[in-house]
């Protein structure tokens, strides 16, 4: 296996992984706030604070072809 294709998986990954992260404590942070002072939860606020989330999932899903594309990129 081509080390910078290893290289470049573990980087989506872990870029994959912190998006996840953050995203879920981005939403689960504004639902303890929301909860702790009694009110009510936006929809739009819970969407926006998720973008995270949906970014890190499509990270991790494409993390193969991304690594291609970068290790594609460092052979050159």
């Amino acid at each position: 296996m081509n080390p910078y294709y290893r290289l470049s998986l573990m980087i989506c990954r872990l870029v994959g992984s912190c998006l996840l992260v953050i995203g879920i404590l981005d939403v689960g942070l504004y639902w303890l706030k929301s909860k702790h002072d009694d009110t009510p939860l936006s929809i739009g606020r819970c969407v926006w604070l998720s973008v995270p989330l949906v970014i890190g999932m499509a990270v991790l899903i494409k993390s193969g072809a991304l690594a291609q594309r970068m290790a594609d990129y460092l052979e050159d």
